[in-house]
């Protein structure tokens, strides 16, 4: 079995055919998968697919070009979300 350990479904490139891509996963020998969180809304949306499937883990976390403009708002945001169920990571 293979474990993805940095992926980014959430990206909008994956709008049109998510859903296939990781219903297939499992075809292609792909057991787990790690979505990474680059930004506030891709934590958020790395968290909602962890839940939505059950082979999908989550990682929380802003990458290093938009960290400058995060606040304190942002950062209780990004702890609450590190505390759900099958985030794995934070970054």
């Amino acid at each position: 079995m293979l474990f993805d350990t940095h992926a980014h479904l959430d990206d909008r490139a994956f709008d049109t055919d998510r859903e296939a891509l990781l219903l297939s996963l499992h075809e292609q020998g792909v057991g787990a998968v790690a979505n990474m969180g680059a930004t506030m809304q891709g934590a958020k949306d790395s968290v909602a697919l962890a839940k939505k499937y059950p082979f999908v883990y989550a990682a929380v976390g802003i990458h290093p070009d938009h960290a400058k403009d995060l606040n304190e708002e942002e950062f209780e945001v990004l702890r609450e979300l590190a505390k759900k169920e099958k985030v794995v990571a934070i970054g």
